[in-house]
């Protein structure tokens, strides 16, 4: 098994900036907006999130 391909990691990230660019999503929005499998979804919004590049509110929701 190898690497990830770095290109479509970087796609599903930006999948997820996207998803957030005009309101807040809970996990299970990010999932239907982005088409991504939930557990995608959490690890990079979570990374995201660690990097300053996305926020959470205070409902819990990213942004």
């Amino acid at each position: 098994m190898g690497q990830p391909n770095p290109v479509a990691v970087l796609d599903k990230a930006v999948a997820i900036l996207r998803a957030v660019a005009d309101e807040p999503a809970s996990l299970a929005e990010l999932v239907v907006r982005t088409e991504l499998p939930r557990a995608t979804a959490h690890r990079l919004a979570t990374a995201l999130e660690a990097h300053r590049l996305l926020r959470r509110t205070s409902a819990g929701t990213w942004a």
